[in-house]
């Protein structure tokens, strides 16, 4: 069976009377990657975007209970599940086997996901949207959302490519790499090769997300060479507004126009969530699951580092 086919099977047993608004898919498991190999299948990673996530985990524990491991089960019962899912506000369910495919999702409500895209005081989402991802189903609100993200992100990567990468691939280098700055999962668990292959994996897609996206043509041109000609005071200007508009959300308080150190800020960020991220896994995936995720990603790291 065609793999986007299990995928829409896999997420319509997870359909319930909580609504689910939005279905993403990312990674290695939906998008070749460099370095992965075709005899071993890599895990489909999933996001779930739902109305109430507390409601909608209630429901799918009794129509798919085997997601769940018993600690979670019991957690389930006597705490919010959005109580424990950290900054991220995102929940992950891993290692659940069907039809051939090894699948791991996380959950989010819906005003969670829009407001870590508004304000950035969390990472984890942004980040990972900023990214190429395969659109299961979505609605124009949440892809709005999205492309209002990436623009942030665009932003933030031409202000702060040196001028010696100013290329197509140095670009979209940067784009991929503000989500991993400070994350100490880079240090111990992760390939070190990740961003680079990401990037060379998914070229035309970032180029299908940032190039053909006529309402980005003004911050910067492409030239035959590859290289990018930057308008740096668009980018500037842009930047000092989407600052003030992020601390405006992220406060509560009017924002002017504050300096920012963007990455900087993005590597604390990426530190702590990288910190506790596994924390909420270990709560809601269970410790077995969490400790074999784990073991996978070193023996990635061990044979990338050979």
């Amino acid at each position: 069976m065609e793999k986007r086919k299990i995928i829409e099977d896999f997420i319509s047993q997870r359909q319930n009377s909580v609504a689910m608004t939005a279905a993403f898919g990312y990674g290695s498991g939906v998008i070749q990657q460099k370095g992965y190999s075709l005899q071993k299948k890599p895990m489909i990673d999933l996001i779930f975007i739902v109305q109430d996530s507390k409601a909608w985990h209630q429901e799918n524990k009794k129509k798919n209970p085997h997601d769940y491991p018993v600690s979670a089960k019991i957690l389930l019962g006597t705490v919010n599940f959005d109580r424990i899912a950290g900054f991220s506000g995102v929940t992950y369910q891993s290692h659940i086997s069907y039809k051939g495919e090894t699948f791991k999702y996380g959950v989010v409500s819906q005003a969670h996901f829009i407001h870590a895209l508004y304000s950035w005081n969390s990472f984890f989402l942004p980040g990972r949207f900023q990214k190429p991802v395969q659109t299961i189903f979505s609605n124009p609100y949440i892809d709005w959302n999205i492309q209002e993200n990436r623009r942030i992100a665009l932003l933030v990567a031409l202000q702060t490519l040196p001028e010696q990468l100013r290329t197509l691939k140095g670009l979209f280098t940067q784009i991929c790499s503000l989500s991993y700055l400070g994350d100490i999962r880079m240090v111990f668990v992760e390939n070190p090769n990740k961003i680079r292959n990401i990037v060379e994996a998914e070229f035309e897609l970032f180029k299908k997300i940032y190039v053909d996206n006529e309402d980005y043509h003004s911050y910067f041109a492409v030239l035959d060479s590859g290289e990018i000609l930057v308008n740096d005071e668009l980018v500037d200007r842009d930047l000092k507004h989407t600052a003030a508009y992020l601390y405006t959300i992220e406060t509560g308080e009017v924002g002017t126009t504050p300096s920012k150190n963007w990455l900087k800020d993005l590597e604390k960020i990426n530190r702590v969530e990288s910190i506790t991220q596994p924390v909420v896994g270990l709560l809601t995936a269970g410790p077995i699951t969490s400790a074999k995720y784990i073991h996978e990603k070193m023996l990635k790291k061990e044979k990338r580092v050979k």
